[in-house]
């Protein structure tokens, strides 16, 4: 073969293979630029992804805030309707029964009783009146109740209260009756009633006050 033919050969096999080379380059390119766009996508995605997960926790914690607070504020406000309207106001007119009766002739044997005409006015306006409306907030606000240790003897007691002062209040107005009391007919005083709603009006004022001191950071837990 000749010098000139061998040089033009060895001039087409390089430019062959400068062309594979340079296709084979141009081929890498463009898998490289379809592999980083690819990762870059999936890169984002996950960021994405991570963003709305990140996204929901915050939202999930701010709504567990919330009901917690609205759990919190609803436990102090049905306690202090517990306190307010049931507990205080029954432990208040038992505490003045309490002393006024002793001044009653007919249903105390204390020396300091009042003469008959007195005693008889104040069972009529104070004694009387005053059982009429612990029945009136028993019968009216018994679900501020709440769950206590003594929650059933507590309702037992209430109700012998109810019958004690239904026959109390028959026998005041039947003039052939006006010379018993409850006790001659079997309806005595509930000798628990007072211990009972004073134990549970300390217990949920004091409940009240703990829950008061209660930080938010705890409200959770």
């Amino acid at each position: 073969m000749a010098l000139s033919e061998k040089v033009v050969e060895l001039v087409i096999d390089k430019v062959l293979l400068g062309g594979i080379v340079l296709a084979a380059g141009y081929w890498l390119n463009k898998r490289f630029e379809i592999f980083k766009n690819e990762t870059n996508e999936k890169y984002h995605q996950r960021q994405l992804i991570a963003e709305r997960e990140n996204q929901q926790k915050q939202q999930i914690s701010e709504l567990e805030n919330q009901l917690a607070i609205s759990r919190y504020n609803a436990e102090l406000e049905f306690i202090a309707r517990q306190i307010s309207e049931f507990y205080w106001p029954i432990y208040l007119r038992l505490e003045k029964d309490n002393v006024m009766w002793k001044r009653i002739k007919s249903l105390s044997a204390d020396k300091n009783a009042l003469p008959e005409a007195a005693s008889e006015a104040i069972e009529k306006d104070f004694i009387l009146k005053n059982h009429q409306e612990i029945v009136e907030i028993i019968e009216s606000k018994i679900h501020l109740a709440g769950d206590s240790d003594n929650s059933k003897e507590l309702t037992n007691e209430l109700l012998k209260y109810i019958k004690h002062v239904a026959i109390y209040k028959t026998i005041r107005s039947i003039k052939g009756l006006q010379r018993f009391n409850p006790i001659d007919l079997n309806e005595p005083f509930p000798e628990k009633i007072f211990s009972l709603i004073e134990n549970n009006f300390r217990e949920f004022q004091n409940r009240y006050e703990n829950l008061k001191k209660v930080k938010f950071g705890e409200l959770k837990k």
